[in-house]
């Protein structure tokens, strides 16, 4: 059979199921009873067994196998596995992650199974055997087809599996589970007893379905028997015109599904490509694009037929982007998952105690969003573990408790998404810092006496920086915080810093719910557009009305609550400038506002964001494009680099060598 049609479905299914045992390992290692999770644990290995080996992937399928074993034993173990046997399932589920990994990029398992699978066989001969015969199974009642069974009966070929599951079988509902899906594997289960909504509740001891198939009884009754507690299994071939006034009663769910032709179900979600998700977007950026030079169109114009038309092609076009919008959202969730792992992992290495909190995981942003975040979240966390979180007797000594907190949060603010990473760990140690700093070059030695809190945050942006002794594989390898804030401006987000000495350390990031489409104040500055982001736009206001004072000839704007140099945007970013200008456009940037002077206020637009082309945007404070409905490029603005641009340039003979980073991006 050619399953390459169905191995990117297979592909994301694996990892799905790897995750939720990731995640339900961990609990049952800090809940060996947990029912509900162990259900989860043999359903999803279960699942991924299943998959494997029918798609070909036999060493996936052999360790998965081999791991049903070890999860058999925790099922009989109230006290749980040991840390050591837990390591074991890790290391596994690592293995099958890689292997998954492999066959998208190269179409094969790349997984060698053997000396992982003899650790699981030594797990499972390390419990005491238990010697108490197996209890005789009950013999099945007899249970009649329903009448869809019956109809189907007479269009098709149709077989009745009844498996009696052992008298002393500790989880029904998880074994009913598996023989319904082993059976699913050999055919189209169109009844069962318990029915799909029941499985989780059921606790008795037969199992009846009914499977439209073309394999032989004896494939399947040899697949019902291999279940585990299954204590016999018998397929029968259903006969046209079988009885069906003797049904069992079934439950209400299962009459209204009886009530239905089975071909009128359907799924609640639809599975789709991330890519068509992209095309999508990009397509309704278009219509964006495209909606904007009608509406221009229509103002010129001024028919009132058109301007009515064009109203209502601007409403259906709102809600089908908001709609676009939300078919991208995805929750934080899918990365806040990885991090149980990782923390237990790193925490056992470093010696150290700590406890994860993880708040708002079903804050949703923008898929891309989501798929970038991961690695300047990870840096942060290992920081964390390994930087900030002292270890017990340190903690002991300082008269906090023995076990650390990481706090991992997530909150909707606007039209952004706020993320913190925070810790009750030793906090920055400025003199430290400034030591560090000296050794580096970067600051003159006369100068560590001064450096205050703000002034170490700011040395940690520095590129390259690092306080470690030694680079190591847990945290920095010579790769400071300045790799952190690079990747969140690439999406447009900003990072800010607070610690204080003793009490812990606080990183916030700020990113917008989407990278794809933006509401930007849209500027005039020389013969070039420039868009600035609308959430740092803090108030426009007309020059001529404004006081304006000479300080060594540089301007500045006299406000009630302050004075701001005056900044020409055009030739602020290299671009030929007019003298004068008419318009300010006060912008937040960075930890400082900044005075933006412009010719023209064009207005408010919603921009589909590009990126642009290196050679552009590198040494300039410039994140994007977008194309306006006359053709011509607006530049979107980087805030928060001008703003450190502008906090350099006065500051040339400064004897700070090192630019304001602190509260910044």
């Amino acid at each position: 059979m050619d399953t390459s049609e169905y191995l990117s479905m297979f592909l994301a299914e694996s990892r799905e199921h790897l995750d939720t045992l990731n995640q339900a390992v961990l609990r049952i290692e800090e809940q060996p009873d947990d029912r509900a999770t162990l259900d989860e644990i043999f359903r999803a290995a279960h699942s991924l067994k299943g998959m494997s080996a029918t798609m070909g992937f036999a060493q996936v399928a052999a360790l998965t196998h081999r791991m049903e074993d070890v999860f058999e034993v925790l099922r009989g173990r109230p006290d749980g596995l040991p840390r050591e046997g837990t390591d074991v399932l890790f290391q596994c589920l690592d293995a099958l992650s890689a292997a998954i990994d492999s066959i998208d990029a190269t179409g094969t398992e790349q997984l060698d199974p053997g000396s992982l699978i003899t650790r699981l066989t030594g797990l499972i001969e390390e419990q005491p055997a238990e010697a108490a015969p197996q209890a005789a199974p009950e013999p099945a009642p007899a249970i009649e087809p329903p009448a869809t069974v019956t109809a189907a009966a007479g269009e098709g070929r149709v077989l009745q599996v009844t498996a009696a599951l052992a008298a002393d079988v500790m989880m029904p509902s998880v074994r009913a589970y598996m023989v319904l899906a082993a059976a699913g594997d050999h055919g189209a289960v169109i009844h069962a007893v318990p029915g799909k909504e029941d499985v989780d509740s059921f606790d008795g001891r037969t199992v009846v379905a009914w499977v439209t198939s073309d394999h032989e009884t004896e494939v399947l009754q040899a697949a019902i028997a291999a279940v585990p507690d299954v204590a016999s299994a018998v397929v029968e071939e259903l006969a046209a015109g079988a009885p069906a006034e003797a049904a069992p009663e079934a439950t209400g769910t299962q009459r209204a599904e009886d009530a239905a032709a089975p071909s009128k179900r359907t799924s609640s979600t639809v599975r789709v490509d991330a890519e068509r998700l992209d095309a999508l977007m990009h397509l309704m950026g278009e219509l964006v694009v495209d909606r904007t030079a009608v509406e221009s169109l229509a103002q010129e114009a001024q028919l009132p037929a058109l301007t009515e038309a064009v109203a209502g092609l601007t409403r259906s076009s709102q809600a089908l982007q908001a709609l676009v919008m939300q078919v991208r959202m995805i929750p934080v969730e899918a990365v806040f998952m990885r991090f149980p792992r990782l923390v237990r992992d790193l925490s056992t290495k470093l010696g150290k105690q700590v406890e994860l909190e993880l708040i708002g995981k079903d804050t949703e942003l923008d898929r891309t969003v989501v798929d970038a975040l991961g690695d300047p979240l990870v840096h942060l966390v290992r920081n964390s573990l390994d930087h900030a979180l002292e270890p017990p007797d340190e903690r002991r000594a300082a008269g906090k408790p023995e076990t650390g907190t990481i706090e991992i949060s997530a909150r909707h603010a606007g039209g952004n998404v706020v993320i913190t990473v925070r810790d009750d760990g030793r906090g920055i140690d400025p003199e430290r810092v400034a030591r560090k700093a000296v050794a580096r070059g970067l600051i003159a030695e006369e100068q560590a006496g001064v450096v205050d809190m703000q002034w170490a945050i700011d040395l940690l942006f520095t590129a390259g920086f690092s306080t470690a002794e030694q680079t190591s594989d847990i945290s920095g390898r010579g790769v400071g915080m300045d790799a952190v804030r690079t990747q969140i401006r690439e999406l447009g987000g900003a990072v800010m810093m607070t610690s204080e000495p003793g009490s812990g350390t606080s990183v916030q990031i700020r990113l917008p719910l989407t990278l794809a489409i933006m509401p930007a104040l849209l500027t005039q500055s020389g013969d070039t557009p420039f868009a600035i982001p609308l959430e740092r736009v803090e108030r426009t206001l007309n020059l001529a009305q404004q006081t304006v004072r000479s300080v060594t000839g540089q301007r500045m704007l006299v406000l009630g609550d302050g004075v701001l140099p005056l900044i020409d945007l055009a030739d602020a970013l290299g671009y030929p400038a007019r003298a004068g200008g008419d318009h300010v456009v006060l912008v937040r940037g960075a930890e400082r506002r900044i005075a933006l002077v412009v010719d023209q206020l064009v207005g408010q637009r919603e921009l589909v964001t590009r990126p642009l082309p290196a050679a552009v945007g590198d040494d300039l404070a410039l994140s994007g494009g977008a194309v306006l409905a006359d053709g011509s490029i607006a530049l979107i603005v980087d805030c928060d680099a001008l703003a450190e641009q502008m906090a350099r340039a006065p500051r040339a003979a400064d004897t700070r060598s090192t630019p304001t980073l602190a509260h910044a991006a």
